[in-house]
């Protein structure tokens, strides 16, 4: 079936990655209805998606005609029924909470229509334990988002052990039609893709911190201007290949025995955690957020994003 198919989609969360996921499909022309047990939480969404087009007309993605329509195709619903009655997609966006998502996915199977596929954004759980409760759980997918998800490319599209093929190929369509770039998960696993490599480098990241390598400025700026510079470009891969498979398993053989094979978060993460110094949101993380505008450092991160964006799109342009 056609990507033109899914006409009406239903978001259920409309926190950080929902109102985002919900702006996407709005602005491919479908139908969206954004849900959410908080009131509050559905208001703060309108204003940030008021936002987040206002950042993507500034960088000239949009014109004002657009953002107008964009706004009338999202609605906001007190209950799940109501969102969810008519929906050809549900996508859940709540917590990362396995026991919330089954009260979730228990309800979308009572409410949701019987052929619609049910998406979770789950970021890392298990998709055949989120499908668990599930009548058909062959319609039952992960979209793993990357936040801000209006902006970042990339989408994973996760089958669980009892995903049918026509809901991973229906998901992946759709996802291109909208332009993400989708990429499939065969198998089930903790993290999927992006998160376990990304996980690989945040720890050996917080690892030289900790051992007092270098600052925290130098190590990100070290990952910013040297082998990130790359990745948009090459990826893992593509590198590898680039810079000779056989000098490559010559570093690996003696770099890996360096390499910090802890298995859990290192004392220098966790001492800012039970400090409650948690980034940005509380003013104080690895670095001193005191007085800074949240909304004004996510417009400049945004920004910045939405250039480099403009660089990807131009570079791999078919």
């Amino acid at each position: 079936m056609e990507s033109s198919s899914f006409t009406t989609i239903a978001i259920v969360g409309a926190g950080t990655m929902g109102y985002g996921i919900g702006t996407v499909y709005a602005a491919d022309g479908r139908t969206v209805r954004l849900y959410d047990a908080s009131t509050e939480a559905l208001e703060q969404a309108r204003t940030n998606i008021d936002t987040a087009l206002a950042t993507l007309a500034d960088a000239g993605r949009l014109s004002a005609d657009d953002r107008s329509a964009i706004t009338e195709r999202i609605s906001y619903h007190e209950t799940i029924e109501e969102a969810v009655s008519d929906a050809d997609l549900v996508t859940e966006a709540v917590t990362e909470d396995l026991e919330i998502k089954h009260e979730v996915f228990t309800r979308l199977n009572r409410y949701a229509p019987a052929n619609a596929i049910l998406a979770t954004n789950t970021s890392g759980l298990s998709i055949t334990d989120i499908a668990s409760v599930v009548d058909d759980p062959g319609r039952v997918v992960g979209t793993h988002w990357f936040n801000p998800p209006h902006i970042v490319p990339l989408v994973e599209v996760v089958r669980g052990d009892q995903t049918n093929d026509t809901t991973v190929s229906r998901t992946y369509d759709l996802l291109e039609a909208v332009g993400k770039e989708p990429v499939e998960v065969k198998k089930d696993i903790p993290g999927f893709i992006g998160n376990r490599i990304q996980m690989a480098m945040d720890f050996e990241a917080w690892s030289l911190l900790q051992k007092g390598v270098a600052s925290a400025e130098d190590i990100d700026r070290a990952v910013r201007a040297g082998f990130g510079f790359r990745v948009p470009v090459l990826g893992v891969f593509k590198k590898s290949d680039f810079t000779g498979l056989d000098v490559y398993e010559e570093v690996m053989s003696y770099l890996l025995k360096e390499i910090d094979r802890g298995t859990e978060p290192t004392e220098s993460l966790r001492s800012l955690v039970e400090d409650g110094h948690y980034g940005v949101k509380t003013g104080h993380g690895v670095y001193d957020w005191e007085g800074a505008d949240f909304d004004q450092l996510a417009d400049e991160r945004d920004q910045q994003l939405l250039a480099m964006l403009d660089a990807y799109e131009e570079a791999f342009a078919e």
